[in-house]
């Protein structure tokens, strides 16, 4: 297995920094990974794993940093920094983010590519997909994905209304960047806009409903390619509904999927990387 630092840009010019692990032998296929909600392509450790499954079978494995890297954050943009991070990130930017790195591997001769997110970069692979539809995305993998607006609920508790308030008055008064406080991020804070905007119920990376177990998600019924969704029964992110309607929910919105719960696996999926590998390498090498 060999890496190299990487920097392909958004569409709208972005840098976005990545490490590209490849196979000994050259391959056409790739895994393109989108990290979670403040996070970046360095710190999850089960990358390292990730990485050996992937090479291991025949692909080249690329986790980069998309514009929701940590939580505020220089990016540097043409001859310039600006500030970005998922306290300022908007959701539908994701498609800049992911076509800049899609544009950059088919210019790097890979036309067979895998799509996969983990905890909110599920949402936005799938979000990227629907929206482009690209022949060369032949599956998708989702660590974790999560229902993004029961978990911001359950996170805020007693303060949930509370930010709802206070970033619609923000809004309203011209001070969309005014950060408010949100205790579901480590540092306590993100934009009005983006909390406003992208993180409340029927916004637009809303469709991994578990709170209605019954219902028809238009985004997840639109993926036809195979989709394979490898999460823990200690997921403290995923678990907003009970395991069964999770599992009930997904495999009803979508039409060729495979679920693979991991024993005692939390949202990182800590002390389980082997285990997380081992799953991927099974579903490899009878699907791939």
């Amino acid at each position: 297995m060999n890496q190299e630092l990487i920097r392909p840009n958004s569409t709208d010019g972005i840098q976005l920094p990545g490490l590209l692990y490849t196979p000994d032998i050259p391959t056409n296929k790739i895994v393109i990974h989108i990290h979670g909600m403040s996070g970046n392509f360095y710190e999850d450790e089960f990358n390292d794993n990730l990485a050996r499954v992937y090479t291991n079978n025949g692909y080249a494995f690329l986790p980069f940093n998309n514009r929701g890297m940590n939580y505020i954050t220089e990016m540097h943009k043409e001859n310039e920094f600006i500030i970005k991070g998922s306290s300022y990130e908007l959701f539908e930017d994701c498609v800049l983010d992911i076509e800049g790195i899609v544009n950059w591997v088919k210019k790097r001769g890979y036309n067979h590519i895998i799509l996969e997110g983990h905890s909110y970069g599920c949402n936005k692979a799938v979000y990227y997909y629907t929206q482009k539809q690209d022949e060369s995305v032949k599956m998708i993998v989702l660590l974790a994905p999560c229902d993004i607006p029961k978990e911001v609920e359950n996170y805020t508790g007693k303060d949930y209304q509370n930010c709802i308030n206070k970033a619609k008055e923000c809004i309203e008064n011209g001070k969309e960047e005014e950060l408010i406080d949100f205790c579901v991020f480590a540092n306590g804070k993100i934009s009005a806009k983006t909390f406003y905007t992208d993180l409340l119920y029927n916004r637009t990376c809303d469709f991994f409903r578990y709170r209605e177990r019954e219902g028809k998600s238009p985004i997840l019924n639109q993926i036809e390619i195979p989709v394979f969704i490898p999460f823990g029964d200690n997921d403290e992110c995923v678990l907003t509904q009970p395991i069964e309607d999770v599992i009930y929910y997904l495999q009803n919105n979508l039409k060729n999927c495979e679920i693979k719960v991991i024993k005692n696996a939390d949202h990182a999926y800590t002390g389980k990387y082997d285990e997380l590998e081992k799953v991927i390498d099974t579903y490899l090498k009878e699907n791939a």
